[in-house]
């Protein structure tokens, strides 16, 4: 990705729009993870909630279940395509939810107007994070909370050491936080008090090298899996295939993915 604001945006959008038929394809990995975040932020019954960069409805669908009726949730996302998939999903779940395409820098909703602000690892894809977690607490009531994931390890993590070890670039998005410190640091920097950040590892279990690769390609990774020559990829799936080998169980691969998961008072 360019480094320049505008034009990273719009790649963001292009490959999320792209990955919208198949975002979190095998085990649920990013589901997962968005249960684990609504739980973090204490999301209960009643509340508002935004969910930022909602995608497919990870953290979402979760968090309306946990409102509830009497609650109120609302996504924004910037790809058009996961919007529209997210909220096609929403209805047929009769979920009380429903995502708006935006921009995380200019949320349009009033001030105080949220009990929690949420965001499943979105913040690494934000070209000005200072100031869209400022956009964050401008729209929170001020006795609201922000819960924020990110990676520490991802999902497609072996496909990657795999690729890097082939010579395949394989550049991480330039705001990508993998450390507890640094993530601290940022929603520090941003007015947020009382911000805790804790490791959640969970494995997840693949049927096989393809299933992983599936979900390796509803990731942003898709980029470069699909750029591959049919040599290289089939290099690269022999080499994953020996790398994975001492997580493989009767029952198909296990392999962990670890968020860092963030929660902060306004």
């Amino acid at each position: 990705m360019t480094g320049n604001p505008p034009d990273r945006k719009a790649q963001t959008r292009t490959q999320f729009n792209s990955l919208a038929a198949s975002y979190d394809a095998g085990p649920g990995c990013f589901a997962h993870f968005g249960r684990v975040l609504v739980a973090a932020a204490g999301v209960g019954p009643g509340q508002d909630v935004l969910d930022v960069a909602a995608g497919r409805g990870a953290v979402l669908f979760p968090a309306a279940e946990a409102v509830g009726r009497t609650g109120h949730v609302v996504g924004v996302d910037l790809a058009d395509a996961m919007a529209q998939a997210a909220n096609a999903d929403a209805a047929r779940l009769n979920l009380n939810a429903k995502v708006n395409v935006g921009d995380a820098d200019n949320l349009d909703f009033p001030a105080g107007t949220f009990d929690r602000v949420l965001s499943g690892f979105g913040l690494m894809f934000f070209p000005d994070q200072d100031g869209a977690l400022r956009e964050f607490r401008r729209v929170l009531k001020p006795e609201g909370k922000i819960g924020i994931s990110t990676w520490r390890v991802d999902q497609a993590n072996e496909l990657k050491a795999v690729a890097s070890q082939m010579g395949v670039q394989a550049a991480e998005p330039p705001g990508w936080i993998t450390e507890p410190d640094e993530l601290s640091r940022i929603l520090t920097r941003a007015g947020f008090s009382n911000v805790r950040v804790e490791l959640n590892a969970h494995a997840f279990r693949y049927v096989d090298i393809d299933e992983y690769w599936s979900a390796a390609r509803g990731t942003g990774f898709r980029r470069v899996l699909d750029s591959l020559d049919a040599i290289t990829r089939q290099k690269m799936r022999a080499a994953l295939s020996e790398r994975v080998r001492p997580h493989q169980r009767a029952d198909g691969l296990h392999l962990e993915a670890i968020a860092l998961i963030a929660v902060a008072d306004r």
